[in-house]
């Protein structure tokens, strides 16, 4: 799905318009996600907002969600007290501005 016709798309970096595009989320859903989770994850105490917590507050599809918060956890967008994160070998592989990969199913 090419999400750069969408509304608030020229907001997004590159690798976050790509994870759109992958999950099928549209700009202005993921902006609203990417808003919650970090908000939420810089609010808790570190390492205690959960990938079920996440699942939570989104309402989209649950993987949808497990993977954005798997790649916000990683960018440190998240703070974790962890950054263990196990990954299938089924995965796609996007690299964000800043150098770091995002994995998608």
């Amino acid at each position: 799905m090419d999400v750069s016709g969408y509304p608030k798309a020229e907001l997004l970096a590159a690798a976050e318009r790509e994870c759109c595009s992958i999950l099928r989320l549209y700009p202005e859903q993921y902006l609203i996600i990417k808003q919650s989770l970090v908000r939420a994850g810089r609010t808790l105490p570190r390492g205690t907002f959960k990938k079920r917590d996440a699942q939570k507050l989104c309402r989209v599809d649950v993987n949808k969600t497990s993977k954005v918060f798997e790649w916000f956890c990683k960018l440190e967008w998240i703070p974790q007290a962890s950054t263990r994160l196990s990954h299938s070998s089924h995965q796609l592989e996007v690299e964000h501005e800043h150098g770091q990969q995002m994995l998608l199913d």
